[in-house]
């Protein structure tokens, strides 16, 4: 009996040690289990934390205790990063409080800041605002949140903090880029308004998107954004929309094109030049736009009409004078001549009607002998057809012809090229020679007189005087140049007349002497007696005799 007990015991016992090693073998796999799983856990958390601690922004966390412990609001423990600490270059690094962070930033920011927290830290509201430090020259955006669990459990509240003093630098500079740009619009929007005629811009599409304020008034629209929004166009009296048909021409094309019609304005018809000027739209060359402008050609088309009455009315007195009149056009070619023109030259009426250019002129006035022979005459004719090239004054000059004629010839700037006036100048020159030989025969007769004479025209200017008038008063030819006033002339005789109490009344005497034809005896310091003859003729002309007594 004691031996089967004791059996049973050992039976028991074994199975005990059995049962006790499996138990052992079981929480020993079950512990490395664990042990695993926190080892993963927190190899987990590390890089976790790396991954934060390598983030660009810097964060404060607000870490809870587990709600369902303990009261979540009681314990909190604050965690400063690394990148935060080196960030706001904090003094205690991540071991730096959130008042610390507070005192980093401006007062005001500072206090904005704590009131973030605590709607955060009280309702869980988040939020974000850009701050600026005080010691530097930098700006922060804060953004705050709060991060639960998915059972809802509270974790923490975390606060990050992102440099963005670049970016606020780069947004500042684009905020004064654009009120630059806008300040430029607006003046470049003040200039086309200022315009005192319709200014326009199309899109690639020929769609009207920008116009200055002379188009809405020239469409009848009340502003300019109800012809943007309405496509109003400019028409022409008819009602046609030449503006569209223009600008699909200039975008085909690619060159400015214009057109000239009649539209009606402020109740007035009036006469009216359109351009389209195509554009690469955003520098694209797949997309053309149009610039166009309306220019009041009204006052213009006026001018021209009365411009060509006026000058039909002035070829016709040429046509009248005697006076050989030519007008060559710019292409060099017969556009006017008068009557005159043909006789003075001896041209047919064939060489006429063939419209024949200056040099063909030239050359058959050569050939028919009626111009100067010159030694190089291609020379001579390149000179003479110059002048279509940029004449601006009149020339004038003289032309010898072989026959023994003389030619004024006038040479000057007209609309339609450049004409030529020519004058038969050979009597007036022979004239003009008998008058100086006679002229030279008068001063001959005068020089070899004894007395002396001096002669003044009806103006009373110097005309004549002889040697012995200049030796009687002392005088040169130099001061009888440009033909001095009589007054004058009795001026010079001062010097004679010292004793003279007063000169004017003695000179004042004199020439109411001369002025009368009264003669009169005068009494030089020198001692000189001189009988004083003027005579005035028909004419107002004036001589004075001087004899010697």
């Amino acid at each position: 009996m004691n031996d089967e007990l004791l059996k049973n015991v050992i039976i028991a016992s074994m199975v005990l040690e059995l049962v006790l090693f499996a138990v052992i073998i079981y929480m020993q796999t079950k512990v490395y289990k664990y042990r695993r799983k926190i080892y993963f856990i927190k190899r987990d958390r590390e890089r976790c934390n790396e991954v934060l601690f390598a983030a660009k922004d810097g964060y404060f966390c607000f870490v809870y205790p587990d709600n369902k412990i303990k009261d979540p609001q009681k314990g909190i423990k604050e965690r400063c990063s690394r990148r935060l600490s080196v960030m706001l270059d904090l003094k205690n690094g991540t071991l730096s409080s959130f008042s610390e962070i507070c005192d980093m930033f401006y007062k005001d920011d500072a206090k904005m800041l704590r009131k973030y927290i605590a709607r955060l830290q009280q309702d869980g509201v988040c939020f974000q605002d850009v701050m600026a430090l005080k010691k530097e020259n930098k700006s922060f955006c804060v953004y705050g949140n709060r991060i639960n669990g998915a059972d809802n459990n509270l974790y923490c509240d975390v606060v990050w903090f992102r440099e963005i003093s670049e970016e606020t630098a780069k947004i500042s500079s684009l905020e004064t880029e654009k009120e630059q740009v806008k300040s430029e619009l607006r003046r470049l929007e003040d200039m086309a308004d200022g315009f005192d005629y319709p200014l326009w811009i199309r899109d690639d599409k020929l769609k009207l998107v920008y116009i200055n304020k002379k188009y809405a008034e020239y469409a009848g629209a009340s502003g300019k954004s109800e012809v943007l929004e309405k496509g109003m166009e400019l028409r022409n009296n008819k009602g046609e929309n030449v503006a569209v048909k223009l600008a699909a021409a200039a975008q085909k094309s690619q060159r400015i094109q214009h057109k000239n019609f009649n539209m009606v304005h402020a109740g007035k018809l009036g006469n009216y030049v359109m351009y389209e000027n195509p554009y690469f739209v955003d520098d694209s060359l797949d997309k053309i736009g149009t610039v166009g402008y309306l220019c009041d050609n009204t006052e213009l088309e006026n001018i021209k009409l009365n411009f060509k009455i006026n000058q039909n009315n002035h070829l016709e007195i040429l046509g009248a004078l005697g006076t050989a009149f030519a007008i060559f056009d710019k292409k060099m070619k017969l556009y006017f001549y008068n009557g005159s023109f043909k006789n003075m030259w001896g041209l047919e009426n064939e060489f006429l009607e063939n419209t024949p250019t200056y040099p063909q002129f030239l050359e058959h006035v050569r050939e028919h002998k009626l111009l100067a022979p010159v030694p190089d005459f291609k020379a001579y004719r390149e000179d003479e057809i110059s002048v279509f090239n940029g004449l601006i004054n009149a020339k004038e000059d003289l032309l010898h012809l072989p026959d023994g004629r003389t030619v004024r010839r006038w040479r000057s700037p007209h609309p339609n090229g450049v004409i030529f006036a020519f004058e038969d100048i050979s009597d007036r020159l022979a004239t003009m020679r008998r008058l100086d030989e006679l002229t030279s025969v008068q001063q001959d007769v005068l020089d070899n007189l004894s007395d002396s004479v001096v002669i003044f025209g009806a103006n009373q200017r110097l005309k004549f005087y002889n040697r012995s008038y200049l030796r009687l008063w002392g005088l040169n030819d130099e001061k009888m140049q440009d033909e001095p006033k009589l007054e004058d002339i009795i001026s010079m005789q001062k010097l004679f007349f010292s004793n003279v109490d007063d000169w004017k009344v003695f000179k004042d005497t004199m020439l109411s002497g001369i002025l009368s034809g009264q003669k009169f005896t005068l009494s030089r310091d020198d001692k000189t007696e001189l009988n004083v003859s003027p005579a005035v003729f028909y004419d107002g002309s004036i001589m004075i005799t001087y004899t010697k007594k």
